[in-house]
């Protein structure tokens, strides 16, 4: 049987694959715990890569949805929905190395939150971001969590009550993403960015992502005085 998830060391940049294309790459939670492990051990690297084979980035997960009328312990929603999915949040949150996102096609669910938590997130034209949980009676708010430090609530929310599917032209313009390309030359840039990621300082690097994940919002003040602190470590290390 094929792995459904693949991971991958050429010289500085781990890349992580979702290799189920037959199911739409959709994210089971040994995927999932799978992944966290990988961004855990990404040490060495100096940038990571998530990206998905075939035609579709990831159809959400890989979970039978109650059936109508059947009785959810809460205890159960919580191992088996929840703790997975928090466990690989963790993950990208401890992630030093900036991490860089590349879509083609369905990005739904579970893979529409992937394309928006990475730090540069490159998606060909004929990409299409959903939430459609609310058809099937689920509040998708373990999906919205990681999106509201990235997207306005407004356009969350029309995500999510329209339940409908928004095209890579919106998802540029709402912040999900970062770079919209034509299908064709995904590859290409992507190898271009990521070597040019790679010809900067590694210290520049991982401060930019630490400032952008945690600077205090809102605080001008407090925002310059931190990123000074950081550039002042930066500058130090040389």
């Amino acid at each position: 049987m094929p792995d459904a998830l693949t991971v991958s060391r050429e010289a500085d940049i781990l890349t992580i694959t979702l290799a189920r294309p037959e199911a739409g790459n959709r994210l089971s939670n040994d995927m999932a715990a799978r992944m966290a492990d990988a961004l855990d051990a990404a040490g060495p690297a100096r940038l990571v890569v998530l990206r998905a084979q075939g035609d579709d980035f990831c159809l959400g997960r890989d979970m039978e949805p109650p059936a109508p009328g059947a009785q959810v312990n809460a205890m159960d929603v919580l191992r088996d929905d929840a703790a997975p999915i928090v466990q690989l949040y963790e993950s990208l949150r401890r992630l030093r190395q900036p991490l860089i996102g590349c879509v083609q096609g369905r990005a739904w669910g579970i893979g529409l939150v992937l394309a928006g938590v990475c730090d540069y997130t490159l998606a060909a034209s004929n990409a299409g971001f959903r939430l459609r949980e609310l058809e099937r009676g689920i509040p998708p708010v373990i999906a919205m969590a990681p999106l509201l430090e990235r997207m306005p609530t407004k356009a969350i929310g029309a995500l999510v009550y329209s339940a409908e599917e928004e095209n890579a032209a919106w998802a540029l313009a709402t912040g999900l993403l970062s770079k919209v390309v034509p299908p064709h030359e995904l590859d290409a840039h992507l190898q271009a960015l990521t070597q040019r990621l790679l010809g900067f300082p590694q210290p520049a690097l991982e401060a930019v992502k630490q400032y952008l994940g945690t600077a205090p919002r809102g605080q001008d003040t407090a925002a310059v005085l931190y990123g000074a602190s950081l550039l002042a470590n930066v500058l130090g290390s040389r």
